[in-house]
């Protein structure tokens, strides 16, 4: 790596089993993180970087493990957390020949309140979908990605079935966009087709009823992807078969890359009925000269606010992908269509490669904290089999420090409150501001403050004890929650009667 960036183990699994084949990874709004382990089939949760006192958080039956890669691939978790308290998983099902993306529903501490435990039961499972084609044991896709549309993006891989890819109806070689926001509570499924629809999808209005779930399409097996979240351009990272492979990016619905006709920039040897070509260009191709190689592609950087380990500014808006097999790390910049690798910075191992000595990690993300986290699946360390890492940087001169803190949040007056409380708290800046107030599963209680702007000053917002139905609530543990601008702090409330 250039110098100046660390490559940092910051998780801690001791005294319970270390990770098992990690695949990939998603964090809650508050830093906890979920990784799932791709044979073992188990979501572990990490409170401060320790793993949660009740682990796993679940290990989700009926998930066929038995090809290379099949498994659990990918999770992700509502946008609307924690009063959506749902996560959305993708794996190879059990029960027959298929995909399946499944939502389910989490308990316990929704929000931090003491030891950050999770749970899931897996009868709460509604299925999504279950009927994507999995007649083989390679070529699945696994990504699951809220887009900065609130949609849920899914990557799925052709199946062995190429021609496949370039069938709008049909459901491999993939990306599919769903709206989840309609779906029932509780556990069910498979959701009516229409039901997950968006309007906005580029083939809304087709009569087969799977190609109105189509985002893009003529993929060979994109196991990842991510979204630039600046301007919600989509950058997949497929693998090619023979010669080629490839980074695309998709600014909008309706982009075909052209498998199998085309592998990279090239024509590819095989004949397809009814191809829907010309496919779009990649930005960037490489030539694997026969190696077996993996691309593992759509992280896109964009520093987080007031994060700890930000990348320099020059990093900004940057791609980053590495190779399964090869092990190498590389930074793609540039805008638009026009991308090229980043020049070479001092460090370097070599003029295109960021990084080297990255084989067998199979998921790249930006941390909350600014740094670049990866899932290793490699017997890297005595008596595991993966690891999730952390690539930061130790010096930042390049960016501006974090402003400090917007607002603080006092503790409610009285504490405990009896029947009522005054919740105080001290702006800073001019802000926009939303305060509510949650039980301790996370569950909305009270909106006292719907988003507003105010001007720096000291604020004073009553609670009467009362739900928003205006009904005298339990007492108990209760959790007000201020928004200030993508701040989030939270006081607790003991509240007596």
């Amino acid at each position: 790596m250039p110098t100046g960036f660390a490559d940092l183990r910051p998780l801690v699994t001791a005294p319970r089993p270390a990770l098992q084949l990690p695949v990939g990874m998603a964090f809650l709004p508050d830093r906890r993180l979920l990784v799932i382990e791709q044979k073992s089939a188990k979501i572990r949760l990490f409170v401060d970087n320790t793993l949660a006192v009740i682990d796993p958080v679940v290990t989700l039956p009926d998930v066929n493990t038995a090809g290379g890669e099949q498994g659990l691939l990918g999770i992700a978790v509502d946008p609307g957390w924690p009063a959506r308290p749902y996560l959305y998983i993708h794996c190879d099902d059990a029960a027959g020949p298929h995909v399946r993306i499944s939502r389910y529903t989490a308990s316990g501490e929704l929000v931090m309140v003491q030891d950050g435990h999770l749970t899931v039961d897996p009868a709460t499972r509604y299925d999504l979908l279950n009927d994507a084609p999995d007649a083989a044991p390679v070529h699945n896709g696994g990504t699951l990605r809220f887009g900065p549309d609130g949609m849920l993006y899914a990557s799925l891989g052709d199946d062995l079935d190429h021609c496949a890819a370039q069938d709008s109806s049909a459901l491999v070689g993939k990306i599919l966009r769903l709206d989840v926001s309609r779906l029932p509570s509780g556990a069910g499924g498979p959701a009516p087709r229409a039901l997950i629809t968006p309007s906005g999808n580029p083939f809304a209005s087709a009569p087969d009823s799977n190609a109105r779930l189509v985002w893009a399409e003529g993929l060979r097996n994109p196991f990842r992807f991510g979204f630039d979240p600046l301007d919600g351009a989509l950058f997949v990272g497929d693998a090619g078969e023979a010669t080629w492979e490839e980074i695309d990016r998709a600014a909008q619905g309706g982009r075909n890359f052209g498998w199998p006709l085309l592998e990279g920039p090239a024509p590819f040897a095989i004949s397809c009925p009814n191809p829907l070509l010309p496919g779009d260009a990649p930005i960037y191709a490489y030539n694997r000269a026969g190696t077996a190689a993996v691309v593992i592609g759509g992280c896109v950087y964009r520093r987080p606010a007031r994060s700890a380990r930000g990348f320099p500014a020059s990093y900004e808006g940057d791609s980053f992908f590495g190779d399964y097999y090869l092990g190498f790390l590389r930074r793609l910049h540039g805008s638009g269509n026009a991308w090229a690798l980043a020049a070479p910075e001092d460090g370097q191992p070599s003029a295109t490669d960021w990084g080297q000595g990255f084989a067998n990690v199979s998921e790249w993300q930006v941390g909350p904290d600014g740094g670049l986290w990866y899932c290793l699946q490699t017997i890297a360390f005595p008596g595991t089999e993966g690891d999730v890492r952390e690539i930061v940087a130790r010096v930042d001169t390049s960016v501006t420090p974090p402003a400090p803190p917007a607002a603080s949040f006092a503790r409610a007056r009285p504490t405990p409150a009896r029947g009522s409380a005054e919740l105080l708290y001290t702006l800073t800046v001019a802000a926009r501001v939303a305060l509510r107030v949650y039980d301790t599963q996370g569950r909305l209680v009270r909106t006292l403050l719907t988003p507003r702007i105010q001007s720096p000053n000291a604020y004073s917002v009553p609670w009467d004890g009362r739900d928003g139905e205006g009904r005298e609530v339990r007492p108990g543990l209760y959790i007000a929650r201020l928004e200030v601008n993508d701040q989030r702090l939270a006081q607790r409330v003991p509240l007596l009667r």
